[in-house]
């Protein structure tokens, strides 16, 4: 991995930690943990966001940041990503920190990590 990459996937790794870190500030990480069950059905979901399965919070506190802490931790690329759009549908503008996160989570993916 070259050092471009090391910085982004560092990047990635530290804005998946704020955003676990502000959607508990916000009050918007869920206070179950769902079933094994209920996560093999979101993970082969083919609607976005496993929707049909999960609160948009759910997936992303179940989903989403575990499968991204894998695929880094396997050093592999960063997938493109638009997730902030989704999430100013599915969260509360009281939610602004929450939001910030998924756009800086979406700024690395692209990218701009500066």
């Amino acid at each position: 991995m070259n050092q471009a990459n090391s910085s982004r996937h560092l990047a990635f790794i530290n804005a998946l930690e704020q955003l676990e870190a502000v959607m508990q500030q916000d009050g918007v990480w869920p206070d179950e943990v769902p079933n094994d069950q209920a996560l093999k059905n979101a993970i082969g979901s083919k609607v976005p966001f496993a929707a049909d399965c999960f609160s948009f919070e759910a997936w992303l506190a179940f989903v989403f940041i575990p499968k991204m802490r894998i695929l880094l931790s396997q050093s592999h690329p960063i997938p493109a990503m638009q997730i902030t759009p989704a999430a100013e549908v599915y969260l509360s503008p009281a939610n602004q920190s929450t939001l910030s996160a998924l756009k800086n989570i979406d700024d690395i993916a692209s990218g701009d990590i500066g």
